[in-house]
């Protein structure tokens, strides 16, 4: 079906998952009070969009645990989980795009609270129970300079807003299930007003099986908040969480099978244990089980009408191990071995500033941010196990063994706003300091006989000059630039401007694994190493925001310019192949957004969206070979896609179908391997009745996914320099077929 038909088609009909007060208007500064909540207001016209708390009941699935399945409705997301439960999967990125790009390296999209709290790889990728959240900024097109934080922000940010504690005692209870054993229990507390202080704590439970294949998912989740408000210019609260992710993985099609859905659709591990050598795709050694702690606070205080001052210090500890085998993950790690990614990372910083109200015309902020994290990645502790003729795993040595420092990024920041007559104003600059660690490899040096403990391996193995350096630092300036002209009441225009970055970390363990190959060549990883920089995406974004009655209408036109984007080329010079930052990168495209109530009874979301993003040269493979990329679009990065959702509601009932299409994608850069465009459809169905059970308010829902069990490619595992006969192959994770579920949620 044509892009143009199915878009009509959804214009017209389609839509998604329900809430008994159907889909909360999702806007751009333009908060909805629902009642319990008032998030505040930038009060900026822009591409950017804040879904508010019904918007989250609506569309967060029935898992209630990623946010990424909230914002996949808006135009140029690309966010199709592999099962219901909405879970990210593999553990080492977050596979979501926002308009073609990927995140970099081991920074996390997501943000609580405007602190830069997600890291990859690892756990905490669901550390959040959406009942906890009262709203979800997503910056995808302007990025003010006190957001535009972590380790990267090349694709934008995804800021979570944090349900403090309510001023009025109450408890919300939900129990969820369905499809595949799915189970989910979800139970929060508030204590009130209590004085000057508030609480709240709140616990979940999720199960799963697989769906596919042997296996399950089990999360627990636990949450407490305190909130400290003595007087009108003075409040504090801290939030803790402890989150605990225990799943196993899905199988990656290679390409080949992801030609044959019909044949290899349910493909997965093998089910029983291995009773020959060397066999090493068995469900229970491709898994993930991981513990995270974090901590947030925040601090504010007004000594007048025109002042701010605020902290926002957190933390995040993340421990746990990675199984996987060898190949499932376009791993150069030798054949017929199953690896153990052992992971104790944490990361720690603050964010602090001053706000100063001259007039309407100038407001001033300054401000300092610190982050510190230790990786991975890139990768430090990576154990290698064979498979003996009984089916039992044989410890045989490392693939990596390092002792790597911190990463360390700072900034300076400063912004000037304001509203003149009928313009809004907004600019900003951080003079970044973004220092890579230092890397001690001692993988070289060790064999079978090393000890399997990582503090006794480090201290008993010597270090490997040839694939160890030192810190690196990056000196860059982040500017950022909003302007806004009110036309009339219901018309305005926007252009914008805002500098992002980021950084891949694979040159490091594509040195430790085709080590031999670099010092026959008289090639160090310092002398590579030195040769990095930093990614940068100069980002433009033009719109018009428009209301017809009480329907939103955001048409907007963007482009990107990257710079040193990393590509996986040869180099004459050494004659080896290796992970470069000399990559040039062009993106643009068009987004259309629709949202708002139509009638009393009928609510639309719309969104649309075309996007182009490629790289503007070839590159060198081998020393008489160039791959055509130039132009190429990039693996992953569909080029249409259209998503839309329409709530009916009839005195207590509110029926919601829904609609997501997808265009074609390329596996690889140089667009060899295609997968097919697939549409999702989806059917809520909600009731609301009052005094059940004792409660003051109760809900009933009824949810059907992928009503049409489309059989469809969910995740394209890509480097955005994916070559098809590489080891940098993609792999392909099919998606969910049709689920069931039901749901009732309480509040007391």
């Amino acid at each position: 079906m044509k892009p143009s038909v199915i878009i009509l088609s959804l214009a017209a009909c389609a839509v998604l998952a329900a809430d008994p007060l159907g889909i909360e208007r999702i806007v751009v500064n333009d908060l909805i009070d629902d009642g319990e909540n008032m998030i505040a207001d930038s009060n900026l016209s822009s591409s950017n969009q804040t879904f508010g708390s019904k918007s989250i009941a609506t569309l967060s699935t029935q898992a209630n645990m990623n946010p990424y399945s909230v914002i996949a409705y808006s135009p140029s997301v690309n966010f199709t989980p592999v099962d219901q439960a909405g879970s990210n999967e593999p553990s080492y990125h977050d596979p979501i795009r926002i308009r073609g790009k990927s995140q970099s390296g081991p920074g996390g999209v997501y943000m609580i609270d405007g602190m830069p709290i997600s890291s990859n790889p690892g756990g905490g990728k669901q550390l959040m129970d959406m009942e906890n959240v009262s709203s979800i900024d997503l910056l995808k097109g302007y990025l003010p300079t006190d957001k535009n934080l972590g380790f990267s922000s090349l694709i934008g940010k995804v800021d979570m807003n944090l349900l403090s504690a309510r001023s009025k005692a109450g408890t919300e209870v939900s129990q969820s299930f369905g499809s595949d054993d799915f189970m989910r229990t979800f139970v929060r507390f508030d204590s009130g007003k209590i004085g000057d202080v508030a609480l709240f704590g709140s616990f979940s439970h999720l199960s799963n099986d697989k769906i596919k294949g042997n296996g399950d998912l089990k999360r627990l989740n636990g949450t407490v908040g305190l909130t400290y408000t003595p007087n009108n210019a003075f409040k504090a609260k801290i939030t803790a969480i402890r989150n605990s992710d225990d799943h196993h993985n899905y199988y990656n099609l290679s390409y080949a099978e992801a030609s044959n859905l019909g044949a290899n659709f349910n493909k997965d591990f093998s089910t029983s244990k291995p009773t020959t050598a060397n066999s090493v795709n068995y469900y229970d050694w491709n898994k993930q089980s991981f513990d995270t702690t974090a901590l947030m606070g925040e601090v504010e205080y007004k000594p007048s009408a025109n002042d701010t001052i605020s902290l926002k210090p957190y933390y995040k500890k993340d421990t746990g191990d990675y199984w996987y085998s060898n190949g499932n993950l376009g791993s150069a790690v030798a054949t017929n071995r199953v690896v153990n990614w052992q992971m104790d990372h944490d990361l720690y910083g603050a964010t602090a500033a001053y706000d100063h109200e001259f007039s309407e015309a100038l407001k001033t902020k300054i401000g300092y941010w610190y982050h510190k994290q230790l990786p991975p990645g890139p990768p430090s502790d990576q154990e290698k196990y064979t498979v003996n003729a009984s089916g039992n795993l044989v410890f045989n040595g490392y693939a990596v063994l390092a002792d790597n420092d911190y990463h360390v990024l700072q900034a300076p920041f400063a912004q000037l706003s304001g509203e003149i007559n009928r313009f809004k104003y907004v600019a900003g600059l951080q003079y970044q300091s973004f220092k890579l660690g230092s890397l001690k490899s001692h993988t070289a040096n060790s064999s079978a006989a090393t000890s399997s403990d990582y503090d006794t391996a480090i201290a008993t193995t010597a270090l490997d000059p040839w694939a160890s350096v030192e810190a690196k630092t990056f000196h860059t300036y982040i500017p950022s630039l909003y302007l806004g002209y009110t036309l009339s009441p219901q018309t305005s225009l926007y252009i914008d401007y805002s500098r992002t970055y980021g950084f891949d970390v694979n040159l490091f363990p594509t040195y430790v694994s085709n080590r031999a190959n670099f010092v026959s060549k008289n090639v160090t990883l310092q002398q590579l190493w030195d040769k990095l920089d930093l990614e940068l995406s100069d980002n433009i974004d033009v719109g018009v925001k428009t209301t017809v009655g009480a329907l939103t209408l955001n048409p907007n036109l963007f482009v990107s310019f990257v710079q040193n984007k990393q590509a996986n080329i040869y180099d004459p010079t050494y004659g080896v192949n290796y992970p470069a930052n000399i990559g040039d990168a062009f993106g643009y495209g068009a987004e259309f957004s629709a949202y708002g109530p139509i009638n009393e009874q009928l609510e639309l979301l719309v969104g649309l969206s075309y996007n182009r993003y490629n790289f503007t040269q070839n590159f060198q493979s081998s020393a008489t070979t160039t791959v055509d990329t130039d132009g190429k679009q990039l693996p992953d990065a569909p080029k249409y896609m259209a998503k839309a959702a329409l709530s009916y509601h009839l005195g207590d009932w509110t029926l919601t179908p829904s609609a997501r299409y997808t265009s074609s994608r390329w596996g690889d850069v140089a667009n060899t391997q295609k997968v097919d465009a697939f549409t999702i459809v989806d059917f809520d169905m909600a009731y609301r009745m009052g005094q059940f059970m004792g409660s003051r308010n109760a809900l009933f829902r009824l949810t059907a996914t992928n009503l049409t069990n489309e059989k469809y490619i969910a995740t394209i595992n890509a480097a955005d320099n994916a070559l098809a006969a590489s080891t940098t192959a993609s792999t392909y994770q099919t998606g969910a077929p049709l689920g069931v579920y039901g749901s009732l949620n309480l509040k007391f």
